[in-house]
């Protein structure tokens, strides 16, 4: 029997979470008979208007996006059997609110970045919202969510390990490390994450006293001292492309509620290339990393700055690195390993 879903994601097709939580999964909805139907809450050139920093913009579109979302829940979400929702129906919005937007209604929700933080942390959303969250998991059919620290943070026994993955059939290539004099260190991401690369100046700049190497950021700007950088703007298309000019890539970032809560997605796109990875030492970069088989975890600035200058050195130790990375994105982090058992999940709660 056909079921019809409708996915409340928070972007279009344009917003990374959206794209690879949400749209990426439809061809796998198909071959369950079921028909998906997308409503995200911001729309048209949102993530621009974001990343611009356009503060009346971004405030137009979150106003007829949450506008829009409540007229659709009204009059067009009793035609389906079940919805997915990408974090929250509205951000910022009391429970028992969206409880009533949603009373009849079967629904999971998904979670790749910890929406709650601001809830927990803001000393005036805390008097409202602390407890949002855990009361919309405990009402949902099921949670996906993409590391498993959610398991200790959000209090719900619907929970569902979902990471966010790579289309294998796009990562065709695999680096081929050579004993190059130059190595070149990348970061992907966006004008909003570039930030976290502040973290490494100091340590980029003391190897750069005694290493000769290169920094690709893709899809943001860092000035950044005697350090060599190329800076790419992101596309979809060139995105793996870029990639593979690296060496070894980074994922720094900071230790706070909100990056506990995100899914180590770069890690897994350089490791679907064959590089070898360091990063800090948030749960889902944990959970990802096989440390001396696939990369490094680095706590502090000492051990950044030893484990990168070890991979710069030894291109065998690379190749062996970025050979396990892609093994292991090939067994565990792929949708053609979670593509059917997500939409599995999704028919039989219909």
């Amino acid at each position: 029997m056909k079921k019809r879903i409708a996915i409340l994601c928070k972007y279009n097709s344009d917003g990374a979470s959206s794209r690879y939580r949400s749209y990426n999964y439809e061809k796998y909805f198909n071959s369950y008979n079921i028909d998906v139907t997308y409503f995200p809450l911001l729309i048209d050139n949102y993530i621009n208007s974001l990343y611009k920093k356009n503060s009346f913009k971004i405030f137009v579109y979150q106003f007829t996006g949450v506008v829009r979302r409540i007229f659709q829940l009204i009059f067009h979400m009793h035609k389906f059997d079940f919805l997915i929702i990408e974090k929250e129906l509205i951000p910022n919005c009391p429970y028992f609110l969206e409880k009533l937007l949603l009373f009849r209604k079967n629904f999971s929700l998904d979670f790749d970045d910890y929406t709650g933080t601001d809830y927990k942390t803001n000393p005036l959303k805390r008097v409202f919202l602390k407890n949002k969250i855990d009361n919309l998991a405990k009402t949902a059919k099921f949670v996906t969510v993409g590391n498993n620290w959610y398991f200790t943070e959000i209090k719900s026994k619907n929970l569902v390990y979902l990471p966010t993955v790579i289309d294998l059939d796009k990562y065709i290539s695999i680096k081929k490390h050579k004993n190059d004099h130059v190595i070149t260190l990348v970061w992907i991401g966006s004008p909003t994450t570039v930030k976290y690369l502040d973290n490494l100046k100091p340590v980029l700049q003391k190897l750069a006293q005694r290493r000769e190497f290169k920094l690709k950021i893709i899809g943001g700007k860092l000035d950044l001292p005697g350090i060599e950088i190329k800076e790419v703007a992101w596309n979809a298309e060139s995105e793996i492309k870029e990639i593979l000019t690296g060496d070894i890539g980074l994922m720094p970032l900071n230790d706070t509620l909100w990056e506990k809560g995100k899914c180590g997605f770069k890690l897994i796109q350089y490791m679907a290339c064959g590089l070898p990875v360091v990063a800090s030492p948030a749960p889902a970069n944990a959970e990802i990393i096989e440390i001396n088989k696939t990369g490094y975890i680095a706590s502090d600035a000492s051990q950044w700055e030893y484990y990168l200058d070890k991979l710069m050195t030894e291109h065998e130790l690379r190749s062996d690195f970025g050979y396990r990375g892609r093994e292991r994105v090939e067994k565990l982090y792929s949708y053609q390993f979670w593509g059917e058992k997500f939409a599995e999940l999704v028919y039989k709660n219909c």
